[in-house]
């Protein structure tokens, strides 16, 4: 009698050890991963002391009432160029312009609270509170005016701010692709969902810099690209923070109430003005002849209002091209000439 055919199923058992090896390798996944995460957050502490001992603070630490804020001036004369970054920047993203303007006159740039080498101040990050917080520093600096004050981006509203609350202090404003208080509303749907992508990823983000990944992946240090090398290093850097990017999105999470703020300023009366655009905006080019429009508008708060379009020119390259930010450095110095030589009395104003 032929022996029957064996019948049994050694395949279920062997089917079956895939099924118990799966939480041996999601074990061994996970083990991975939180090695990568501590792997990471080494890097980022070990990088981050390294970075604070690599770049100390090129200017003065000043006292505000508790904290310090970084405040660089350069150069001598009169009127003193106060320069106000935009967004997620610092002052070193002036490095092509301020040995400019340093030329003919004094200059100062600083760093906003909790930015770059400025520490974190207590109450919330709208203009109100930025303008007063660049008043004190510039009292407590003993940098006495009249200024010319240049808002690029987010610091147009700033600027606008502190010429509101302290007019005779200023004697002249330079806008710089800045922001218009009412872009939410006017510029396209386009504008308002980069706007809040942009929300998304600083609330990503600090995650990812706890780990090492945003300083890995240079995420945010393409805003400093172009600048000298030292600037760019310094840009990169820091921007590499967490606390750089909370400040920032402290400050665009107060846009609403700085929007409101400087809509009920009043205007510069016959202070000379400037209005910058840039010609070009990368990967959204539909949104540049709404920004233009918003920024023409903005010339009509001073009788000595003056538009100028830089067509070669983005957003970021006014001031980290060097040939772009030459142009920017000649239109401050010449808002600085006009506050030195003011119109005739009696003269009709253009």
């Amino acid at each position: 009698m032929s022996a029957s055919p064996d019948t049994s199923t050694p395949s279920s058992s062997s089917q079956a050890r895939p099924r118990r090896r799966w939480p041996r390798r999601l074990l061994w996944m996970g083990l991975g991963l939180a090695v990568l995460l501590v792997v990471g957050s080494v890097y980022q502490a070990v990088s981050a002391a390294a970075d604070a001992h690599d770049f100390p603070p090129p200017g003065r630490m000043v006292d505000v009432g508790g904290y310090r804020l970084h405040l660089n001036c350069t150069g001598e004369g009169s009127p003193t160029v106060v320069l106000e970054t935009g967004a997620n920047a610092m002052s070193s993203g002036w490095a092509w312009v301020q040995p400019e303007v340093a030329k003919s006159t004094r200059v100062c740039s600083y760093d906003r609270a909790g930015t770059a080498w400025s520490e974190l101040a207590p109450g919330p990050r709208d203009a109100a509170h930025v303008a007063e917080q660049l008043h004190t520093l510039l009292a407590n600096a003993g940098e006495r005016g009249p200024f010319v004050l240049v808002g690029h981006s987010l610091g147009g509203l700033f600027v606008r701010l502190y010429a509101d609350r302290h007019p005779g202090e200023v004697a002249g404003m330079v806008l710089l692709d800045a922001s218009h208080p009412d872009q939410m509303q006017r510029l396209p749907e386009s504008a308002r969902k980069q706007f809040e992508l942009g929300m998304k990823v600083m609330d990503l983000a600090p995650a990812l810099i706890h780990v090492g990944l945003v300083r890995a992946t240079g995420l945010f240090a393409a805003i400093g690209r172009g600048l000298p090398e030292r600037a760019f290093a310094e840009v990169e850097a820091f921007s590499a923070t967490t606390r750089n990017l909370e400040a920032a999105s402290a400050e665009m999470r107060a846009w609403d109430d700085s929007a409101a703020q400087v809509r009920a300023t009043r205007g510069l009366g016959e202070r000379p003005l400037l209005v910058v655009s840039a010609g070009s905006a990368a990967g959204a080019e539909e949104l540049v002849p709404a920004f233009q429009a918003l920024h023409r508008e903005l010339v009509s708060l001073s009788s000595r209002g003056e538009y100028r379009l830089i067509p070669e020119a983005n957003h970021l390259s006014l001031l980290t091209d060097e040939a772009h930010a030459r142009q920017t450095s000649a239109a401050i110095l010449e808002v600085v000439g006009k506050v030195r030589a003011p119109p005739v009395a009696g003269a009709a104003s253009p």
